[in-house]
């Protein structure tokens, strides 16, 4: 049987029936008298257990919209409730609801009635497909049995028998593998993989998020060999076919301790008053050869992760940091969009080319930001530096008015540093805003990105795109629900455009209460992804928008440029070298997936170690702004961005939350909290484990 066309046969049948199907019935209907038993009955069980139909106690066959049932993937919160993503949305599960589901889990969800809050709301009938099999948790003895406690989001705790210990003690902090998954009234047992060591121990709790995650700073030995093998420098026979651009001043400008540098730029103002704009990025594709062992890894781990206190790189580091980065005085081979912009922001021009460049300096946004404001001085070897920093800010601006016209939403949410000692301790926490310097190459790599794109889609030929769709109906529901509190509001899903975003995040940062708009707006909006379709992207409110910029740290770019490649083999007529045998949707969605997993392992080791830090500061005073409610806390930021509470239950006041106006209210007393408000806070309790700030407002203390 041809699965898949005979699987849409199947559906258009029972979508046309309306009703189940017995197994003589579909067969007569779908015409497949003369198929082999066996084989049409094969076919019916992968269908199933992949979610396509589904069967019911009286083997008739069905389609699961028919039951109300939709096919998504699971998302638990530590506090025992979870939602289902699907393609209409979220749905949100009861514990009670969950099944045996657990995070990550691809499942059946039945849609039930909407609550009297309006919200979708589900019950779990089938866990289709486990995301893992290994848990990491906190050990707890009792007796002849034991518990694992996961620290994360899993769900449930975990029954370990005796014989299943392996030696762990009280309060380890260990792996476990799953071999029973339980069901809804009895717990899933496992047994004991790893011991991990002391569960308050930082370095611990990092090493096993890399465990959790799947991620691993080694790499293949294969791999390894092949970087090794890769001569650096740049020979004559490379040089062929690509345009010179040694000789032009291109600088570099990143982060002060990045190594992995993989773009360039230059900008120079015409005399017609454009400005030409050149972008040259790393050509890794030139030394990374499709299936070779250093691509399977690189595709393996889909990007590099910067975690707090180390980087886990797409590519060895003899790639990453040396023969592919863009150090400075080095030739180096490279892949340019070369762009004219008139004042208008619009790109009338435009090449794409290989070149080889030679970086002229090696700038940071720290030191490119000091010299903008006139706080360093330019060194005297500069050359044309200081007339081309400022044509850069000339032409950034442009791109940032012409941005804001079209409705870009610029969050503009300050970045949490945490600095580290020699030993791996917490020196310093601190929030950087963006400066002149990290806008122009933002804007800068977007203008890229944006022709790269149209490019590759006016080329009409299969490609990688980065795409943000419209947020839901639902999610824009329940943010006008707050938002309304707050005066402001975002159309319906079929109107809604990106422009009114921005709006009231502007009016939001004037009224001192954006970072809770912010993460409002941030929740109601959809993840952007990686598809071969092109969709736009919302956010930044770009009909065409790819990742071309970024290949040493990111599969996708790399990936664009041997389209890229082949597209410029076929236009000069030579023998275009791409074959990539792998599935484009299936990649798309494999680093769509390594992505999510890199993000929520950067931003939980940056948490690890914030914890940490205020783990030895109990008793201290800090300055908190007040971001967010539940019933029963407040949440505050700190000036460091460190996230915290307090728990209202331990207050001696009765505290209710004035859901109209969104405001805790004291029913005791005078006291009344809003959002943005400023308080000063003292550290009362931290929970390594659980990774928990818990702070008190300083009057509220004994003694005060």
């Amino acid at each position: 049987m041809e699965s898949e066309r005979e699987l849409e046969k199947l559906k258009t049948v029972l979508s046309q029936e309306g009703r189940g199907l017995k197994y003589d019935e579909l067969v007569s209907l779908c015409n497949w008298q003369e198929l082999p038993k066996k084989e049409v009955k094969g076919a019916l069980r992968e269908w199933i257990a992949a979610g396509e139909i589904t069967v019911n106690k009286k083997n008739r066959y069905n389609i699961p919209d028919m039951h109300n049932v939709r096919k998504g993937v699971v998302s638990m919160t530590t506090d025992r409730y979870g939602f289902v993503d699907t393609e209409e949305g979220g749905i949100f599960v009861p514990g009670g609801d969950l099944k045996n589901a657990v995070d990550g889990d691809v499942v059946h969800v039945r849609i039930l009635p909407a609550g009297e809050d309006g919200k979708r709301q589900g019950k779990i009938v089938r866990v289709l497909k486990r995301n893992k099999n290994t848990v990491i948790g906190i050990f707890k003895q009792s007796g002849d049995f034991a518990f694992v406690m996961p620290t994360g989001s899993f769900g449930r705790d975990i029954y370990i028998s005796t014989h299943m210990m392996q030696n762990a003690k009280d309060n380890d902090l260990v792996s476990v593998e799953i071999v029973d998954w339980g069901n809804e009234v009895k717990k899933p047992s496992g047994k004991i993989l790893r011991i991990l060591g002391d569960a308050a121990d930082t370095e611990n709790l990092i090493e096993a998020l890399l465990v959790n995650e799947g991620l691993t700073e080694a790499f293949p030995e294969d791999a390894l060999k092949e970087a090794r093998s890769i001569p650096a420098g740049v020979t004559a026979e490379e040089r062929k076919g690509r345009a010179d651009l040694t000789k032009l001043p291109i600088i570099t400008i990143d982060g002060d301790d990045a190594k992995d540098l993989d773009d360039a730029v230059y900008v120079e103002k015409l005399s017609n008053g454009n400005f030409k704009l050149i972008v040259s990025i790393a050509d890794v594709s030139h030394y990374v050869k499709e299936g070779s062992p250093l691509d399977n890894e690189a595709f393996r781990r889909g990007n590099s992760v910067y975690l707090v206190d180390r980087v886990l790189p797409m590519l060895p580091r003899e790639l990453s940091n040396g023969i592919c980065s863009l150090n400075e005085g080095e030739e180096k081979l490279t892949f340019s969009c070369r762009m004219e912009i008139g004042p208008d922001g619009e790109v009338e021009d435009y090449d794409i080319y290989k070149s080889v460049i030679r970086s002229a300096r090696r700038m940071t946004y720290r030191n490119v930001n000091r010299l903008l404001s006139g706080e360093e001085e330019y060194p005297a070897d500069c050359g044309n530096l200081r007339e081309m920093l400022g044509n850069m800010v000339e032409l950034s601006r442009i791109l940032q008015k012409k941005k804001h016209k079209r409705g870009n939403i610029d969050f503009d949410i300050p970045e949490i540093k945490v600095t580290l000692d020699d030993e791996g301790k917490v020196e310093k926490i601190e929030t950087r805003e963006r400066g002149e310097a990290e806008r122009l190459i933002e804007d800068f790599m977007v203008a890229a990105n944006e022709t790269i794109a149209e490019d590759l889609y006016y080329s009409d030929i299969p490609a990688v795109y980065r795409t943000h769709e419209k947020p839901e109906e639902e999610r824009l529901t329940e943010l006008n629900r707050i938002l309304r509190k707050f005066g402001y509001r975002v159309s319906s899903a079929d109107k809604v455009h990106p422009r009114q975003f921005q709006e009231v995040i502007e009016k939001s940062r004037e009224e001192g209460v954006n970072p809770l708009i912010h993460k409002l707006i941030l929740m109601s909006l959809k993840q952007a992804q990686y598809t071969v379709e092109n969709m736009g992207h919302f956010g930044l409110a770009s009909k065409c928008y790819t990742h071309f910029t970024s290949p040493i740290r990111r599969y996708a770019d790399l990936l664009v440029h041997r389209i890229l490649t082949g597209r410029l083999c076929r236009a000069s007529g030579t023998r275009d070298a791409v074959r990539d045998r792998r599935s484009l949707p299936d990649v798309c969605l494999h680093i769509s997936q390594t992505e999510r997993v890199a993000m929520r392992a950067e931003f939980e080791s940056i948490r690890i170690k914030t914890v940490e830090y205020m783990s030895g500061r109990i008793g201290e005073e800090f300055t908190g702004v007040i971001v967010g409610f539940t019933k029963k806390k407040i949440f505050f930021n700190t000036e460091e961005g460190v996230e915290c509470y307090w728990d209202l239950v331990e207050a001696d006041h009765y505290y209710e939350l004035d859901e109209d106006n969104y405001v805790m209210v004291d029913r005791n007393g005078p006291d009344r909290f809003h959002i943005g408000d400023r308080q000063s806070i003292t550290v009362v309790r931290t929970d390594i484990v659980h990774l928990e700030v818990e702070v008190v407002p300083s009057r509220f203390l004994p003694g005060n």
